[in-house]
């Protein structure tokens, strides 16, 4: 042990040499080199789905059981948990009653696919004939349902296509006061006749109108109801070329508009919609 010029001990002093220096250098390099090869390759998915964190969310209101509905239409809500076997399914079930002329939304409150299929069961040889939401996704609604050929006091039992378990019906009841008698949501049907423009109307070849032909009158109001998922029009004519006697101009997905047969005389009157001319249609006015 070496002292310094007081007679104290010296501190030693512990050296490496080059070689192990070296060593620490190539296990660092090698560490991070691993560590890249692993990280890089999964980086996307680390920054597309960083880790949970905690935040503090205002207290919001809680949804309620049975959502809002438009005049004329009635909802009824798939529950949450529907899914679950021997859990309430619809909210239907204590008061399944819809007034003659409504039509109906099923809104789906659960976080799985459901439908609302009309019949009994899966083996129901009606399956379906009545009506059909096709899949609502978790969170999402049907489209208004129609029901046709129907009276007061008739019972109509449906169930969800992906769990038959999940079963229910409806009753008619009474009309509702001020209600649409033909159905149409949110007021009274307009006078005449109604021509409905059908879903994927505009793949070329599909069915276009219904009814086709439509009969109607001289002087009679026709209703048209786009029930398609884009825009369309009614306007008289052939060959893309229109005659002025009737226009609805652009009909949007969901809505509806108006036409007079005041300009036109009996017989057949042709129409198509001018957005997609090879949707054509026939009206046989009397």
């Amino acid at each position: 042990m070496s002292h310094d010029e007081r007679g104290h001990e010296k501190e030693p002093i512990i050296l490496t040499s080059g070689r192990r220096m070296a060593k620490g250098l190539a296990i660092v390099a090698i560490t991070l080199a691993v560590g890249a090869a692993i990280a890089v390759p999964f980086f996307h998915d680390f920054y597309k789905n960083p880790p949970p964190v905690t935040q503090i969310r205002k207290p919001t209101t809680a949804p309620s059981a049975q959502p809002a509905a438009e005049a004329g239409t009635t909802t009824i809500s798939i529950l949450q948990g529907a899914s679950a076997q021997g859990n309430p399914d619809f909210s239907s079930d204590d008061k399944p009653q819809v007034p003659l002329g409504n039509k109906i939304v099923w809104q789906n409150q659960d976080t799985i696919p459901h439908t609302a299929t009309s019949g009994s069961d899966p083996k129901d040889p009606q399956m379906g004939k009545m009506f059909d939401t096709c899949i609502i996704s978790g969170g999402e609604k049907s489209k208004a349902i129609e029901l046709k050929d129907v009276k007061e006091g008739d019972s109509i039992n449906y169930f969800c296509s992906i769990h038959p378990y999940m079963t229910s019906k409806i009753t008619i009841t009474a009309k509702e006061q001020g209600g649409a008698a033909g159905g149409t949501s949110g007021g009274t049907a307009a006078a005449g006749v109604t021509l409905s423009i059908l879903e994927g109307a505009s793949v070329q070849g599909s069915p276009a109108f219904d009814p086709d032909p439509l009969k109607a009158k001289v002087g009679d109001t026709i209703h048209v109801v786009n029930k398609d998922t884009i825009p369309h029009t009614v306007t008289s004519g052939s060959n893309n070329k229109p005659d002025g006697n009737f226009d609805t101009s652009v009909i949007l997905a969901g809505k509806s508009a108006e036409i007079k047969l005041d300009k036109v005389k009996a017989g057949e009157v042709d129409y198509f919609c001018s957005i997609h001319p090879y949707m054509t249609g026939k009206i046989t006015v009397e």
